[in-house]
């Protein structure tokens, strides 16, 4: 469930890059933010997986590069059916090899934007799953302890 989150987070690692940069040197480092752009399309987004995954999760490399990539392709699907609305106007998920540009119109229902409804559906859904392995992990402590003792 970790990885998948951290996966979800790769596109938008400028923002805590840039949130870095302001704590440290105390304004936002534009050249940095800006360089980082890369990282919210398929290509800069699975070098960063990569990346984490030979890094930090070594001894599961394989496995931990599918979820995070999972991560990621959930995070550009949800961006993609913004368009219209919120700040996202189109995506170009395949720069630099591609400028085409991607983008899902979900429409609205009675006035509700389907995208939103959507994102809270995920959300919900994201939030139960967490809860769940924290209490999974929980028990099976739990268990763990008493079968030591």
């Amino acid at each position: 469930m970790f990885l998948f989150l951290l996966g979800s987070l790769i596109p938008d690692i400028k923002y805590f890059v840039a949130w870095l940069t302001y704590l440290i040197f105390g304004s936002e480092n534009y050249a940095a933010f800006s360089s980082l752009a890369v990282t919210h399309q398929i290509f800069g987004s699975f070098l960063i997986a990569i990346l984490l995954s030979a890094t930090l999760f070594r001894n599961k490399f394989k496995i931990s590069l599918v979820i995070l990539t999972v991560g990621f392709l959930g995070h550009f699907f949800l961006d993609i059916s913004q368009y219209p609305f919120a700040s996202i106007n189109h995506l170009q998920l395949f720069y630099p090899f591609s400028a085409q540009i991607f983008y899902i119109n979900l429409g609205s229902i009675n006035g509700i934007q389907v995208f939103e409804v959507f994102q809270y559906v995920i959300l919900i859904i994201a939030i139960t799953l967490f809860i769940a392995s924290f209490i999974r992990g929980k028990t099976r402590n739990i268990s763990n302890n008493e079968y030591a003792q």
